[in-house]
């Protein structure tokens, strides 16, 4: 070691404070094997600080002192290490704190691999006060969802009935040791706060406060990730907490108002967040007296700006350790914005503080682009500093452009000219384009409208007949539109051709917004080359220069196609991470942009929606459409078709409405014969799903798709998959379409994607489904081999299959013996998580689970038990079928009929007839409720009921297979056995 270990120890002795007994003897053990110089004078430092008066001593070392009783080692005989909780074997201790254990586990139910991160209450501490905080903190991390936040993935109680629960397990250490190991910059200090503002922000936005933002509590990954962690002692904003019962909080970094009168909002979050900032920048508190006495109600103080904590004693190292020149240098760097920033994060007044963490985490952002603040805007002079700082090239040519500012003059009436012509040369070519491919599409993100071939050929004759040869940039940008029209169609060797073509004809002239290479990018993902797509749009990026709003705008037309290749190559999360940060970056150019940021909304939107997280998702493409109504109806409408998605996979009461809005919408503005038109019409038919209003008119527009793209397009396989069941012959003619799709999305999209996945889920729910006449002897094993690779395929590239593992437990139930019934069981629990993580509680997923799970105790035998869950099921949807919303209803009241079958059946087996009457006469009235959308499920209960009440047998048919084939099976039997009066 270089560096004088007296420097080195007063650098860790306010985090050795910090400690726990036990933690702090693991840093003396440590320090000893391979730094004993910084243990000798960490104890000198810890000898001489214990003879300071007791308001001199700080909070963190009175604690020290008074768990000085504590073990003197972290315990390794721990009696959980190799157990196992649930489907987790724990492998060893992490670390323990106020709230309980953490363990380093792993998955080892044989079903996939997976490390996690187990929190155990600890015993010997259980209080109802820790135990609710406990269960608190779980509940919080199930409803976050962040590459930046530790997220929950498993959970239930132990043997002693104390809770548990596995989070996402972060290989990281402290971020204020990850910073110092490094000589991290500030810069790079600064752009960690920044994560963990995002991550804070979003925990924020669901409600949620931290309540202990600290350096431990900030694990930076080896990719240089920070990821937020511990929510033990978080809360919902406003969260009252009865005295006597409030978990420790970190004083060091407590706002005044959390320390004096227990307040915990999103305030004092962002005051611990400007803490950590004094601490990552200038390794010194807020306020220079940050002892005992500042746990007195009493304001002495007020903070100190960063620049000016930096004293002479070792403020060399520290100006080293953060990559500066020497403490001269870190000083300029703190003072001024950076400083301005961090005081008013700790300010010692809540209102006095920014508004929120999102604005705090943007006067880091403009701190770091060079802008100016918002709560600092600064002199026009210190402006055009911060601009020349931006744009020194720039910032150079206007310093030359004064010297030839009159040359300039002579130039003008030349350029005005010029101007005139490219104005008059770019109306004539959209004109050509509005004629024939029915938009102006010269501008955008990279999409292009459909059109048939035949407009495409005539719009490039014609194109080739303007007289464009003064005019490069334009002839350019136009042919490169009509190779995204041919891609579209999948006529890549025009494509090809134009694009070459394009890149020819813009010659030395700029590319403005770099749309000739972002086409040419662009082709490449939809030809499935993305390994180039992201090679070429990546090297795109590393040749913009500056920060100018050119190199901006263009980072997020290449940060798209990024976006795009990361996704379909399995990278989903970062992917979304991608898209995250393309969002920000769609928002900072303002609002002559909003069409682009619509675009990166659909974008993200549509990346949440295949990962299931359908309220985020839904968020952007609302704000996609009020962004893009008032400019473009068609790109509006493309959002509006990801909500009609979102819509079907909560299965919401909107579906129909949705998707009839979206059907008019596109006959208005594409007209009936365009394939988004035809889809839409695919759409609506699948929210009237498993009855079709009009056959014809969506064979119809099956065959608008074919005839615009060719039968072997994803569009058309994806189309064909959709509504196969609405035109086939019969169910073996809809195996034999279902097939055909799957085939063509393996050709063209290949066997990973999730087009392709989708297709294959609805072929193997069909197999399954078959009805007895037309089922095959493999049809059963082909459909669950199917479900259960697609589910595996899905967990592979991160993305969820809860339609998949409800077809099956459905299958299992109706099917299976008793090896099924315990994958029934498993997948039950895997459902009940993603009723949990994806819908909300008035979906009606979560009350299907809790049917399946009361059908599954009832194939096993535990009528009595099953009877009691049905019982509580009936109370609870009988609220959620009587609701305002038909749609809701008539999927809510199916659960209800269902459930009120089976007590009908156990009232049958107890022999209590009248009682299994009056349980089918309720369903009756539930099914005659929802009308001729059921009739089929009312003439079945009304057959039950005739037959309860001659004692014939029932119907070998009926609507609903999972609940009939158990009342034939079991009724039949015993409907005979109970004499010929009934008994109650």
């Amino acid at each position: 070691m270089t560096q004088d270990p007296k420097l080195r120890a007063l650098s860790v002795f306010d985090d050795y404070l910090d400690l726990s007994g036990a933690a702090q003897a693991r840093m003396r053990a440590d320090l000893q094997q391979r730094d004993p110089e910084l243990l000798a004078a960490l104890l000198s430092l810890l000898a001489a600080d214990g003879e300071a008066s007791l308001l001199d001593i700080a909070p963190a070392e009175l604690l020290a002192q008074v768990r000085s009783a504590e073990p003197a080692a972290l315990e390794t005989d721990d009696p959980r290490v190799g157990t196992r909780l649930g489907a987790w074997q724990i492998d060893g201790v992490i670390a323990e704190g106020g709230m309980g254990t953490v363990y380093a586990a792993h998955r080892a139910d044989g079903q996939y691999e997976q490390r996690a991160a187990l929190k155990c209450v600890r015993a010997t501490l259980a209080s109802p006060a820790l135990l609710q905080a406990f269960v608190g903190e779980r509940n919080h991390l199930a409803r976050l969802e962040h590459p930046g936040i530790a997220t929950l993935l498993d959970g239930g109680l132990d043997a002693d009935g104390h809770p548990w629960f596995a989070m996402r397990y972060v290989d990281g250490v402290a971020v204020d040791a990850w910073c110092d190991r490094r000589n991290a910059s500030v810069g790079e200090r600064v752009d960690l706060l920044i994560q963990v503002c995002e991550a804070l922000s979003y925990a924020h936005a669901q409600g949620i406060v931290h309540r202990d933002i600290k350096p431990s509590n900030v694990l930076v990954g080896a990719d240089g990730r920070a990821h937020l962690v511990d929510f033990g002692i978080s809360s919902h904003f406003g969260d009252a907490q009865a005295p006597g019962e409030h978990i420790a909080i970190t004083p060091d970094y407590a706002a005044p108002e959390a320390r004096e009168h227990g307040v915990h909002a999103p305030a004092a979050d962002q005051y611990a967040l400007g803490v950590l900032t004094y601490r990552l920048l200038c390794a010194q508190w807020p306020l220079p007296l940050h002892r005992l006495r500042n746990l007195i109600a009493v304001n002495i103080s007020q903070p100190v700006p960063m620049d000016r904590l930096i004293d002479d004693d070792g403020a060399q190292a520290l100006a080293h350790q953060r990559g500066a020149r020497d403490a001269a240098a870190l000083r300029r760097e703190l003072a001024g914005d950076l400083s301005a920033i961090a005081l008013k994060a700790v300010a010692s007044l809540p209102q006095d503080r920014y508004a929120s963490v999102s604005e705090f985490a943007q006067d880091l952002r403009r701190w770091r682009e060079h802008r100016p603040l918002a709560i600092r805007p600064g002199s026009r002079w210190s402006r055009m500093r911060k601009w020349r700082r931006r744009n020194p090239v720039a910032a150079l040519l206007g310093t030359t452009l004064a010297l030839v500012v009159l040359a300039a003059l002579g130039l003008s009436l030349w350029q005005q000219q010029r101007n005139a012509r490219e104005i008059a040369a770019t109306q004539t070519v959209s004109q050509l384009f509005a004629s024939t491919l029915g938009a102006a599409t010269l501008s955008g993100l990279g999409s292009a409208p459909f059109s048939s071939r035949a407009l495409l050929e005539k719009t490039e004759r014609e194109l080739g007949k303007l007289p464009l040869h003064d005019q490069p940039g334009l002839r350019a940008r136009s042919l490169a539109t009509l190779a995204r029209s041919y891609a579209v169609i999948g006529d890549y060797r025009s494509a090809e051709r134009l694009a070459a073509q394009a890149q020819q004809a813009l010659g030395s002239e700029e590319d403005r917004d770099n749309f000739v290479a972002a086409t040419r990018i662009a082709m490449l993902n939809t030809q499935n080359h993305y390994a180039e797509a992201m090679h070429r749009a990546r090297a795109e990026i590393a040749r913009l220069s500056g920060d100018g709003q050119a190199a901006r705008l263009s980072r997020v037309i290449f940060g798209s196609e990024i976006a795009k290749a990361q996704w379909s190559s399995g990278e989903t999360l970062a992917a979304l991470d991608t898209a995250d940060k393309l969002v920000v970056s769609a928002r900072e150019l303002g609002s002559d942009h909003r069409e682009l940021l619509a675009q990166v909304l659909i974008l993200r939107a549509g990346f949440l929606i295949r990962l299931y997280r359908l309220r985020p998702a839904e968020s952007d493409a609302r704000e996609a459409i009020a962004l893009a109504r008032p400019i473009n109806n068609v790109l509006a409408d493309d959002a509006l078709d990801l909500l009609t998605v979102i819509s079907a996979r909560r299965v919401s009461p909107l579906q129909r409405s949705l998707t009839q809005e979206l059907l008019q919408r596109r006959r208005a503005t594409l007209g009936r014969s365009h394939p988004l038109t035809a889809r839409a019409e695919i759409l609506r038919a699948l929210s009237q799903y498993p009855s079709a209003d009009s056959p014809r008119e969506i064979e119809q527009a099956l065959a608008n798709i074919g005839a615009a793209y060719g039968r072997e397009h994803p569009d058309y396989g994806w189309a064909l998959s959709a509504s196969s069941w609405a035109i086939a012959r019969d169910p073996r003619d809809n195996i034999r379409l279902l097939r055909e799709a799957v085939g063509i999305l393996q050709r063209t999209r290949g066997a990973r994607s999730e087009v392709t996945l989708g297709a294959q889920g609805n072929l193997g729910k069909d197999l399954i489904e078959m009805p007895d006449k037309f089922r095959g002897a493999t049809d059963f094993d082909e459909g669950t081999a199917l479900l259960e690779r697609n589910i595996e395929a899905k967990r592979a590239i991160g993305v969820p299959a809860p339609a998949e593992r409800t077809t099956l437990i459905r299958a299992m139930l109706l099917y299976g013996g008793q090896a099924q019934l315990d994958t029934a069981e498993r997948l039950l629990s895997e459902s009940a998580i993603d009723s949990r993580l994806y819908y909300a509680p008035d979906d009606a997923q979560p009350a299907q689970v809790a049917f399946f799970r009361n059908v599954l105790l009832f194939r096993r035998g535990q009528h009595a038990q099953a009877d009691q869950g049905f019982a509580r099921l009936i109370e609870a949807e009988f609220a959620a079928a009587t609701g305002e919303h038909e749609r809701r209803s008539r999927l809510h009241a199916q659960t209800l009929i269902k459930a009120l079958t089976f007590r009908a059946l156990y009232a049958t087996q107890r022999c209590q007839r009248e009682q299994a009457l009056a349980y089918l006469a309720q369903a009756s009235r539930v099914a005659d409720a929802i009308s001729a959308s059921d009739a089929a499920m009312a003439r079945i209960l009304r057959d039950y009921r005739n037959a309860l009440l001659s004692r014939s047998p029932l119907p070998a048919s009926g609507p609903d297979r999972l609940v009939h084939t158990q009342v034939i099976e079991e009724t039949n039997r015993l409907a005979r056995s109970c004499g010929a009066a009934p008994r109650d």
